[in-house]
This record gives C-alpha cells, sequence and structure tokens, in this order.
C-alpha cells in the first residue's frame, strides 16, 4: 500500500512539480549553485557567520509560486568577506541577508558587484542569463572592509526586466562607485524598457570615505550612452542621508529615459538628484531637507521634456567643490551642438522642461534656470529653450542668496555665463542666447529675481510664511502660498531613519522596529 501511494505521490509530484527545499551544509569559503529550480522552491541559508561564499542560483518561479532564497531567519546569516549573491530566471525572491565587513570579488580578472540578478560571466546585453520578475528584499550590506576603499566597483547591479528592489539598507560604501546602478545594455538591443521599482530602501552615509571628483553616487540609472532608452524604471519612498561621497555632485543620477523619481527623501547630502541625461522623466513629491549642509543641492536638469512638479527642498546651501552643479532647482545650459555632438556625455541643449509648484526654502543657490560651468575648452552656447516656470514658490526667509556670478544675489537667476547677465563669452551676439521660456506665471518670492521672469513672478516680502511640523516627524515645513509652492499635503511625510525613529516600511524590518507601525498623515499647520 506505501509502495502505491509512493507513486501516486512521484507521478503526481511529475504532473503538478511539487516544491523541493534546499538547505546549504557547508561552512563557506566556496562557491555554492543550485540551478534548474522549480515553481515554489526555497533555498535556505542556516544561520551563522560565512565568509567568502559565493551563492548563484537559477530557475523559474512562477508568479504564484515564486522561487525564494532566503536566510534561515531574516538577518540571520552574516555574509563576510568576498561574498556574493548571483540570481537569475524568472520570479525569484532574494530575502534576509546580512552583508558585513564585505568587499569585491575578482571574477575572470575583472572586479565584481556583491549582489547581481544576472550569471557571472554572461553578456551584459543578452536577457538570457538574467533575472525578470525578481525580487531583492530586507538585505543589509554595511561596514565595507577597509581594505575595499581604494577599489571601484558597485554593490548591487540590477538587470533584467521587471524587477523589484525594496526594504533594504545600503549603509557605509566608503569605497568610490556606486551603491546601486541599473543597467541598460540589453534593453538598449533588445529595445525594451526595463520598468524595475527601487522603493522604501535606506541609503545611509557615504562619508566614511575618500572625497571623489566624479562616481560616488549612491543611485545611477543607466549610463551616457544609454541615455535615449526608455527605461520606465520608479524610484520611490527611498530615503538617502548623506548619500554621496564628499566631491561627487550627484546623490541620484539618470541616464535613461522615462523614468519616475517620487515621494522620495533626500537629507543632508552634499549633492543633487540630477537629470543629468535622458528625456521625459518625472520628478515629482519628492523632499529635500538638506539642513544647510555644505555642498548640498537638490533637483538640477539637463535634457527635454522633463516634469518637475511639486517637490519640496529646503536649507539647499549650494557651494562647496564645483559649486555650480549644487542648486537647489536648476537647469544647465548645452554644449555647442559640435560639441554635444562630440560628447555623449557632454551637456545637452535642454528644452521643454516644466517647472511647477515646486517649494524653494532657505536655499544659498535658489533656482537658477541657465547656469554655465567652466567646462574648459568646451563651448557652453545653447542655453535652455522653451522653460514652463509656473506657481513656484522661492522664500529665502533668512538667507541670503549667494552673490557668485552665475547667482548674484538673485532668488530666480537666469544666467548664461560667468562675465555677463546674458551673454557668452566667445564674441558671439549675445541676442542669440538668451534662455527661452514658453510660459512663466504664478510664481512667488521675497528675493530679486532676473528680468526674464519677472512678469510671471510677484514680489511678497511682506508676507509671511506659515511653517510647522505637519506630519509630525520633527521637520518644520511650509505651506505654500496661494497657488505657489507644493501642495504637503499631496506629498508621503519626510522619511527618517535615527536611532530613536524610523519611518514605517523603511529598510528591513528586521532593522526597523517600527516597520509595521502607521505611516504619518498630513495633519497641516
Amino acid at each position: 500500500m506505501k509502495k502505491i501511494v509512493a507513486s501516486l505521490l512521484i507521478g503526481l509530484c511529475s504532473l503538478a512539480v511539487c516544491a523541493e527545499t534546499h538547505i546549504y551544509d557547508g561552512k563557506g569559503k566556496e562557491t555554492w549553485t543550485k540551478t534548474d529550480l522549480k515553481p515554489g522552491d526555497v533555498v535556505i541559508i542556516p544561520n551563522g557567520t560565512y565568509a567568502d561564499l559565493k551563492i548563484n542560483v537559477q530557475g523559474k518561479g512562477e508568479q504564484a509560486k515564486p522561487i525564494v532564497l532566503k536566510a534561515e531567519t531574516p538577518g540571520g546569516v552574516v555574509l563576510t568577506g568576498a561574498s556574493w549573491l548571483r540570481y537569475w530566471g524568472y520570479f525569484i525572491v532574494v530575502d534576509g541577508f546580512d552583508f558585513n565587513d564585505v568587499t569585491y570579488s575578482m571574477y575572470k580578472n575583472k572586479v565584481r558587484a556583491i549582489i547581481a540578478n544576472r550569471r557571472a560571466g554572461s553578456s551584459s546585453e543578452s536577457s538570457k542569463d538574467m533575472c525578470q520578475a525578481c525580487v531583492l528584499q530586507r538585505v543589509r550590506i554595511d561596514n565595507e572592509n577597509d581594505k575595499a576603499i581604494d577599489t571601484e566597483y558597485k554593490w548591487i547591479e540590477l538587470y533584467g526586466y521587471n524587477n523589484v528592489v525594496r526594504y533594504n539598507y545600503f549603509g557605509a560604501k566608503k569605497s568610490g562607485s556606486r551603491v546601486l546602478q541599473v543597467q541598460l545594455k540589453h534593453a538598449n538591443a533588445q529595445k525594451l524598457p526595463v520598468s524595475h521599482v527601487i522603493q522604501y530602501n535606506y541609503f545611509a552615509s557615504r562619508n566614511a570615505g575618500k572625497a571623489v571628483g566624479n562616481g560616488g553616487e549612491a543611485l545611477l540609472v543607466g549610463d551616457s550612452n544609454m541615455q535615449h532608452v526608455d527605461a520606465k524604471v520608479t524610484v520611490a519612498n527611498n530615503l538617502f542621508y548623506d548619500a554621496s561621497i564628499l566631491g561627487e555632485p550627484e546623490v541620484i543620477s539618470n541616464k535613461s529615459s522615462s523614468n519616475i523619481y517620487r515621494s522620495n527623501t533626500v537629507r543632508n547630502t552634499t549633492a543633487s538628484l540630477t537629470l543629468r541625461h535622458g528625456n521625459r522623466n518625472t520628478v515629482e513629491n519628492n523632499w529635500f531637507l538638506q539642513g544647510q549642509t555644505e555642498g548640498s543641492g537638490g533637483i538640477r536638469v539637463i535634457g527635454d521634456d522633463n516634469i518637475i512638479h511639486n517637490n519640496y527642498i529646503a536649507g539647499s546651501a549650494g557651494g562647496g567643490k564645483s559649486a555650480a552643479y549644487r542648486p537647489a532647482l536648476g537647469i544647465a545650459a548645452g554644449y555647442s551642438k559640435k560639441d554635444d555632438e562630440a560628447n555623449i556625455n557632454g551637456y545637452q541643449l535642454s528644452e521643454r522642461n516644466v517647472l511647477s509648484n515646486n517649494s524653494v526654502i532657505q536655499s544659498a543657490q535658489p533656482v537658477m534656470l541657465s547656469t554655465w560651468y567652466d567646462r574648459g575648452k568646451l563651448s557652453m552656447t545653447r542655453p535652455p529653450m522653451q522653460t514652463t516656470f509656473i506657481n513656484n514658490l522661492v522664500y529665502q526667509l533668512d538667507v541670503a542668496p549667494s552673490t557668485a556670478d552665475w547667482v548674484r544675489g538673485l532668488a530666480i537667476s537666469v544666467d548664461y555665463t560667468p562675465d555677463s547677465e546674458y551673454g557668452n563669452n566667445y564674441g558671439i551676439d549675445k541676442a542669440e542666447y538668451v534662455p527661452s521660456f514658453a510660459k512663466v506665471k504664478g510664481n512667488i518670492t521675497d528675493g530679486k529675481v532676473s528680468p526674464l521672469v519677472s512678469k510671471g513672478t510677484k514680489a511678497e516680502s511682506k508676507k509671511e510664511l506659515k511653517g510647522c511640523d505637519a506630519f509630525g516627524t520633527g521637520d518644520i515645513v511650509y505651506l505654500p502660498l496661494k497657488k505657489a509652492g507644493a501642495d504637503l499635503s499631496k506629498m508621503d511625510e519626510p522619511l527618517v531613519w535615527t536611532d530613536s525613529v524610523k519611518s514605517a516600511r523603511l529598510g528591513p524590518d528586521w532593522l526597523n522596529a517600527n516597520w509595521g507601525g502607521e505611516k504619518k498623515a498630513y495633519k497641516g499647520c
């Protein structure tokens, strides 16, 4: 009878594909691989500390029956040294690992990331060995080994399509290069959007490392060569705290098109969210609470048809190294057509961008609607064209705007070169190079503004803004004035991560005792 039942079960499993549990039984210092996993299979790493353990998992799960690679208990598996995770296939969930005292790995004589959803050594232009509809969640990477400081490498590389990175803690990356980079060569080759979602992650301070001039972003979506790819990545409800290396002007660097940056919080960070390349991106409902941190910025725009709407930027101090790259809200001038065509990583002409209902409060380099940079022999001869600038609130209160050439004490400046108000220093008729506007209307400020935007900007220096802790997070924020400024009631709470206070749903639940708590709602002033 038992043989008959066993035979029946084997028959049913072959028809229904029975799930299996696979348990690692090693001690680390090895490469451990599980491939051809089936829907519902579970791969468990027992609790403990493992040095130099390289875990590779591949399989085809289903939406209702994903493959799960997990720590025995969330946070109970500590991976150290040159450990890594590689996972590829369909519907795979990676859950609950703790990387500590980590460093990069070498594979085929190349420096490799700690986590990647692609088979090591496979083609970056084919999605065959990448992940689709996979999830990376409740993972911590922290306390990078000091031996890694002088090597540039990424912590996470995201490939494939329709993947999610959520509820993670990305801590003190002291080495150069990005914490997380979205790779797009395969999307470019296949002409498909990747449609990833990056949400509820905490990107912590990076300033224990050495200062860099470039390459120290927390998040990079694409690269200069992929700027025309419609990536359609959504970056939402993440917290970036002091999250770029000193000297790097971009904490979030966008280098692709059709992405959404929504409801993120940037605090005390010496950098900006920068649409460095790409078109048709949306930046909305984000918080930049910079606390007068030297070098801090807000949002910087390069490209066409981008929408910057309902963002709140306060205490952006600007200054520091490459100060002109760090406005609270700004658009850059572009290279000449000749120099643009010769430099894929240069500054493109910016056209038809919309900046609406943003609040810029107490910022030293407030709004800069055409900014020239010293790029050596490269000519920045094309200012932004057909910009829409409507219903923005720019209030200085007790903070005076910078007197640098490209601000000149203005709350809203429209500069072109450091030499003259709307000219250039190449001896060309300056009238041809004045920035143009599609619409300027409904803006309010308590400061002085460029004559190019004065007709659509009202001075309200005697009006007092109403401010309060509108979300109960300890942040004093100011309400819009009339119809100008960010409507705070449409925004999610400013995110917080301190020893005593952590926002609900942020980071791993095993690090956040308030993970399951109530989100803080807008309560007004």
